[in-house]
């Protein structure tokens, strides 16, 4: 059962809307709902932590970038 909400808009983010909704055939509803699961959905956490650890750096060659160098230094342990 869905569970009916007021929201204030800005008139032309309103105006927007409807126009959007009319080219989607879907309720300014239809818009906002798929948003609102999507912030509050902790798939997007989980995919962000399953994804922790698997980027590597390139190896550089030593003093060839003295940034590099300083930056690998204090980063990278």
């Amino acid at each position: 059962m869905k569970t009916r909400v007021t929201i204030t808009l800005d008139p032309e983010v309103q105006r927007l809307a409807k126009q959007k909704t009319r080219r989607k055939h879907t309720t300014v509803s239809g818009l906002i709902e798929p948003l609102l699961q999507s912030a509050t959905s902790t798939k997007n956490d989980d995919r962000v932590a399953g994804m922790t650890g698997i980027a590597s750096l390139r190896d550089s060659v030593p003093s060839a970038d003295s940034l590099s160098d300083t930056l690998t230094a204090k980063y990278i342990r």
